[in-house]
């Protein structure tokens, strides 16, 4: 499935059931590089994401991952949190 480790991340530490108890520790991981070849795949999604590129990710999907109710869309809400776990690295550019 496209997007799998960035939706399961997101559910497991953004998402309001877990939100309060994981999401500092997703944002400590993010920002000091750690969570191995997990954190490594949901950055490169994250970025693809981020771009633009939702090849395959169903509509929805990241509003119902991430349960977001602060964000209009879920652009929005992606550059939010690429610089809440990102914050010393520009954005990705949306290609083409």
């Amino acid at each position: 499935m496209p997007f799998a480790t960035f939706l399961a991340v997101i559910q497991t530490y953004y998402h309001p059931e877990a939100r309060n108890d994981n999401f500092d520790e997703l944002v400590e991981w993010a920002r000091a590089g750690r969570g191995g070849e997990k954190m490594a795949v949901f950055k490169a999604e994250l970025t693809r994401l981020v771009q633009g590129e939702r090849a395959g990710l169903r509509p929805g999907a990241i509003e119902a991952a991430a349960e977001y109710d602060d964000w209009s869309t879920d652009e929005e809400f992606l550059d939010w949190l690429w610089q809440e776990l990102y914050p010393d690295e520009p954005a990705p550019r949306p290609v083409g």
